[in-house]
This record gives structure tokens, sequence and C-alpha cells, in this order.
């Protein structure tokens, strides 16, 4: 009886790992990704880049529009360098991969720029026919991340206050692999209060530790089954480790190795089949 139920919960795992094989992509997963939302917007074009430290590129990378400016917009942008300052698009920063974007704004005075030369911390820079600007403060982002920059106060702020963020996040995964594991659980014959009062406080807890841990990164994570995959497989297997031994010191019910045994379905389970719901909440996610 035993080795039936570890043999239907590996059987269980495969199949959903099976369900999760894409075709192989070059250059495949998603890529750090800033959005920025303009609040009091001047009057005319407005061009917006991010100003990164270190030295320009020798030349600017083909997919910075450079043919495609307004020379005095962009005269104006450009004047915003100096002292260690580079814009990351237009100019491309030395030694680092490019930035994929575009200076002018997408609909509803909004810009992204994303991909591996992205800087991690930059000051948003600016620019009119008439002025240009660039933020005092240095923002530091997370993998995906969406701010808000006010043109008439010169500050940048994060869309959503990182407490919610969180908050949002944590829900996004905990629900699902409540049911889940749950399931589970009930299905190996668990049925105690002190058994699902451990349950619940564990998995909280290592809920909270998963998103410490992968911070943003667990927000795209559902964008890519391979990447889904290589996010949380070591971060599953410490969760599932924490997770026995916390069946095995705190339950009473039933014998120690059904106890084990729950814990190693449960997380296969919750791991494979997790990817659906947090699939389909990736873009949700991204956008605060």
């Amino acid at each position: 009886m035993k080795s039936k139920s570890i043999r239907r919960c590996l059987l269980a795992f495969l199949a959903g790992m099976l369900l999760l094989a894409p075709a192989a992509r070059a250059d495949m997963g998603p890529k750090p990704e800033v959005t920025i939302r303009v609040r009091n917007a001047p009057e005319g074009e407005l061009y917006l880049d991010l100003l990164a430290r270190g030295t320009p590129a020798s030349e600017p990378y083909p997919n910075s529009e450079a043919g495609d400016y307004d020379p005095a917009i962009a005269e104006h942008l450009h004047s915003l360098e100096g002292d260690g300052w580079v814009l990351a698009y237009s100019t491309g920063v030395s030694g680092r991969a490019p930035v994929f974007g575009s200076v002018h704004p997408q609909a509803g005075l909004t810009w992204r720029f994303s991909y591996s030369g992205l800087p991690e911390a930059f000051r948003v820079a600016a620019a009119t026919a008439e002025s240009a600007q660039a933020s005092e403060t240095v923002y530091t982002r997370r993998y995906v991340d969406t701010i808000i920059y006010d043109w008439e106060s010169n500050t940048v702020r994060p869309a959503t206050p990182y407490p919610l963020y969180f908050t949002v996040q944590l829900l996004a995964t905990l629900i699902p692999t409540l049911l889940l594991e749950g399931l589970v659980l009930w299905l190996f014959r668990f049925r105690e209060k002190r058994t699902w009062l451990t349950f619940l406080a564990v998995n909280l807890v290592t809920q909270v530790g998963l998103h410490i841990f992968c911070g943003s990164v667990l927000a795209v994570s559902g964008d890519h089954p391979i990447y889904y995959v290589l996010t949380l497989l070591l971060p599953e297997l410490v969760v599932w480790a924490a997770e026995c031994a916390a069946f095995a010191l705190l339950l009473r019910e039933h014998s120690a190795f059904r106890r084990w045994s729950a814990a190693l379905c449960a997380n296969l389970v919750s791991f494979a089949l997790g990817f659906f719901p947090l699939h389909l909440l990736a873009p949700v996610l991204q956008g605060l």
C-alpha cells in the first residue's frame, strides 16, 4: 500500500512535467523589465530614457532608434549625460548588453525597457523640445517593476507599495498551494484539527520564505515552464525538506512514513501543477 501511494504521486508528478514541456527556443525565458508611467507630463512630445552609471558605448546599439529622433529633443535628452551617467537605451553602456525599449511613449504615456542590459539602479531622464531633467533619486528596481515618474516634482516612486506588492504575490501562490496540497493531505486520510493547523502554519512560513528568497523573479516565473522549473526547483527542495521535518516532528496522526510520504507527494503535485495558476496570474503580477 505504501509503495503504491508513492508510485501514484510520482506518476502524477511526471504527468504534470510532461504538460509543462515546451518547444526549445533560443534566448528563452523572461528578462528584467521596468515599466514607467508619467504623471503631470508637459505639453508636447516627451522622450524618456534611463541614466545609468558607466561609460558610453562606442556606438549605439542597432535597436536604439537613433535615426528616428527629433533632433531638438534628442539633444536635450543627451545633455543630461555626464559625470559618469549614460543613457542606457539611447547611448548604451560600454561592456553591457543592450536595453530594449523606446524613448517614444506607448499608449497612455507609458514607457517600457527590458532585456539583459537593463540597469539595476538608474535615474529617469526626460526631455521635451524646450527642456530636460533627470530625477535626483537613484531608483533600484525589482526584477520586474512598474514605477511612476512625476514630471512636475521630478520624483520617482513604485506604482505599488512594497507591502501590498508582497502580499498580492504571496496570496497568488499561497492559495493554490493550500488547495492542491490540502487535497493530497485529505487523500492520505489526515483528519485531525492539529494536522490541519500545522499544515496551514508550515505552508504560510515556507511561502513567505519562498517569496523573500525569489523576490519579484517569482512574478514572471509563470511566463515559461522551463524558467518556472529553474527558478523554483532548488527552493522547492528546501521547502519539501522543511515540511517533511515539520510533519514528522509535529503531527501525531498516522505513521511517520505516511506523514513523510504525504509531504513528498503534496510538494510534487503543487510544484508540477502550480505552474498553471501562476501562468494565468503572471501578467497581473507583472503589472503591479
